[in-house]
């Protein structure tokens, strides 16, 4: 019996040491942001570091685009990419606001695109699973030596604008205000439309730029992208092509009536990606003059 009871506490001993050993090193991994230099930016007063952020053994890739002076906190604007893609559609419109004197921060959703450097998720991303993310972001950025917490903005194109509406929507208080681009407040009626009943949805299906899983369908059919933007407070652009194929006018339209402080931007002739140089110019100039109008008189030039 002494014999069972000394192994039986051997085993716990054991158990306890590993575990808090685990624990150890999961909350060590989590505290962790890794800092490198991604790469420099020549004739610009800006670099570019890594700064990526782990919940657990979860890796959430990002990039910070610093302005060169980097004493005291700045201004930080969060990019949010579309479907398919990854931070690095961001890079011209990030570099735009470190210029101006924000810190400009762009990530990767897990799973959100092919060539995502984050850490996969199993079963597929999903609206949903992008607003965890976002959320994890932005509650990381606050904590960071270089962030200004008054001054935190969300900025996002297609899925990323409407996930940016929905975390900004919700994080009052944290989030400063808003650049949304071609927001797709369309994908949960375009995911009932693709399928009305929840027994017929595939395991992947082909969806506008990427495959998604099963995941991406079920948690969107009961989205509401519309219940929480009566209650946000603070100054929103709202930027839409009127030759939008992707994300029809209307969903804009109606937007634009809830939102509080919006300042609605219908650009005639543009489409979703903005990829003429005629809509770049237009969108880079409509950005710009918000962050300018953002910044902390003492950082203007």
């Amino acid at each position: 019996m002494k014999k069972g009871i000394k192994a039986g506490i051997g085993i716990a001993i054991v158990a306890a040491i590993f575990g808090g050993g685990y624990w150890g090193v999961t909350s060590y991994i989590d505290s962790q942001s890794p800092r490198k230099v991604v790469k420099g930016t020549s004739g610009t007063a800006i670099h570019i570091e890594e700064v990526s952020f782990y919940e657990g053994l979860n890796k959430i890739y990002g990039k910070a685009y610093m302005p060169q002076d980097t004493l005291g906190r700045k201004p930080v604007v969060i990019y949010c990419h579309g479907l398919g893609q990854n931070g690095d559609e961001s890079d011209a419109l990030c570099r735009l606001a470190a210029g101006k004197g924000y810190v400009a921060y762009t990530f990767d959703f897990r799973s959100g695109g092919p060539a995502s450097r984050s850490t996969e998720l199993p079963g597929g991303m999903s609206v949903e699973t992008e607003r965890k993310d976002l959320e994890t972001v932005v509650q990381r950025i606050r904590k960071e030596d270089f962030t200004d917490k008054g001054k935190v903005f969300l900025m996002g194109h297609s899925q990323g604008g409407l996930v940016a509406a929905l975390v900004g929507s919700s994080f009052r208080r944290e989030v400063a205000g808003m650049i949304l681009i071609a927001p797709a407040f369309n994908l949960p009626d375009m995911g009932r439309e693709r399928y009305p009943k929840v027994k017929d949805i595939a395991d992947s299906t082909n969806f506008i730029a990427m495959v998604v899983g099963k995941r991406y369908f079920s948690d969107i059919r009961n989205l509401n992208p519309y219940k929480w933007l009566s209650r946000y407070d603070g100054d929103v652009l709202l930027i839409q092509g009127a030759a939008d194929d992707i994300v029809p006018q209307s969903y804009a339209d109606r937007a634009a009536e809830e939102f509080k402080n919006v300042d609605y931007k219908l650009l005639p002739g543009i489409g979703h990606t903005f990829n003429s140089s005629s809509a770049r110019k237009q969108l880079h100039s409509l950005v710009g003059a918000y962050l300018d109008a953002h910044l902390d008189p003492s950082a203007r030039k």
